[in-house]
């Protein structure tokens, strides 16, 4: 019989430190994900040398994971976590030995959409959080969730960094990135028991309906109060995906950084998040509650990201990188309270899927835009154009919080 994990976060009968290994796997796929993005550019640079074709793959990425996700977590509820999560992981290798060997640009996008298509580790492995936790304590299981994803993204740009300083070519980092890959898909085969037992799965039959990604936005769209706040999950989530996808590109082309300091920035922001969503955030809701935190991430972010467009120097991306990851982290986690404050209790589920839709959206139409506003307007135009996104979220928020009171 199983035992209980020390900490009390596991319910009885739960796999012996399964949480543990979880978010050890949640680590280490953060870091493959770190790894690969700041090189994306070199590689892709083989074949073409403008910013939309960088732009198309995350697109075609993100693409094929909005319309797949819902397929993919109704059979966890039906088959179990551990089959999509092996499922994922394996994806997330092929697409990354891909990147290290493609012999031709379509080849770097058939593996962006395999990648895509498998690519539903994050909310597996939140479910499997869920599976293995009680109600009670399933909000610190999710903070050390998050926790993970935070210092995953901080570890791969460092490891990224340390080679490209020891004069490592962009390949290494791809290859150790899908050995990561290997290692999450050997650690969850080894040591993660399925988490949905037999009898807590979902046995009816999975209907059309159920795969429409749009069918979440559409039914959240019908309540008043939270139309606002979906509009403003898929502003910010515009900007942050072009930030994503092309500030390699931008820091390489425009300011001339070399790929180590490109990985020194990307874990920066990582830390500066990890700073922001450890602590900070819960002290700016206890005085501001999190409207008013969610006012003050969005102002940050406006700023940090109109900062960035116009940064010339080392100093000046730094200073608004800070900004920048301070006001993302501050308004993450304050959109995703009020999206479950504003619904009622027997659809949260639904709402929240409603939110995690939008902000998919808005990461499959921004990479697009960055592309094409940095070729055709200017290498801080991707930048300068989040911080309206921002700042328009901003004020649908604001607008919206005095309707509601």
């Amino acid at each position: 019989m199983f035992a209980s994990s020390r900490g009390g976060l596991a319910q009885p009968g739960a796999p012996p430190r399964a949480l543990r290994w979880i978010l050890l796997i949640v680590l280490l796929d953060m870091a493959g994900l770190g790894l690969l993005s700041p090189v994306i550019p070199t590689i892709v640079g083989g074949f073409r040398t403008d910013a939309l074709t960088i732009g198309l793959l995350q697109t075609m990425y993100s693409s094929a994971q909005f319309f797949s996700n819902p397929l993919l977590g109704a059979w966890s509820d039906r088959f179990g976590r551990r089959p999509i999560l092996l499922t994922a992981f394996l994806g997330s290798a092929i697409t990354y030995l891909v990147f290290g060997w493609a012999p031709a640009l379509w080849v770097l996008f058939a593996g962006r959409l395999v990648d895509g298509l498998t690519g539903a580790n994050i909310g597996t492995s939140q479910a499997y959080v869920a599976d293995i936790t009680s109600p009670e304590q399933r909000s610190r299981a999710m903070g050390l969730a998050g926790a993970a994803l935070g210092v995953g993204f901080v570890v791969g740009p460092l490891i990224g960094y340390v080679l490209a300083r020891l004069g490592y070519a962009p390949s290494t980092q791809v290859f150790l990135a899908a050995g990561l890959a290997l290692f999450s898909m050997a650690l969850a085969w080894w040591r993660l028991p399925e988490s949905l037992t037999p009898d807590r799965r979902v046995t009816t039959p999975v209907r059309a309906a159920d795969l429409n990604p749009f069918a979440p936005l559409r039914l959240a769209i019908a309540r008043g109060p939270l139309r606002a706040l979906l509009l403003a999950t898929f502003l910010s989530n515009l900007a942050m995906a072009g930030l994503r996808s092309h500030f390699a590109y931008f820091a390489g082309v425009q300011l001339g950084f070399e790929l180590s300091r490109i990985y020194g920035v990307m874990g920066f922001l990582g830390v500066m998040m990890i700073v922001a969503q450890g602590g900070l955030v819960r002290r700016a809701v206890e005085r501001w509650g999190d409207s008013g935190t969610l006012l003050l991430g969005l102002g940050l972010s406006a700023a940090g990201f109109f900062g960035l467009s116009l940064a010339a120097s080392v100093a000046q991306v730094y200073g608004m990188v800070a900004v920048l990851a301070l006001g993302v982290g501050l308004s993450l986690p304050t959109m995703a309270s009020l999206v479950s404050q504003r619904a009622a209790s027997f659809e949260q589920g639904a709402m929240l899927g409603a939110a995690q839709a939008a902000a998919a959206l808005g990461q499959v139409i921004g990479p697009l835009w960055a592309g094409l506003t940095f070729d055709h307007v200017s290498p801080g135009a991707p930048f300068s154009s989040a911080a309206v996104f921002v700042a328009a979220a901003c004020v649908v928020v604001l607008m919206s919080r005095r309707q509601v009171a």
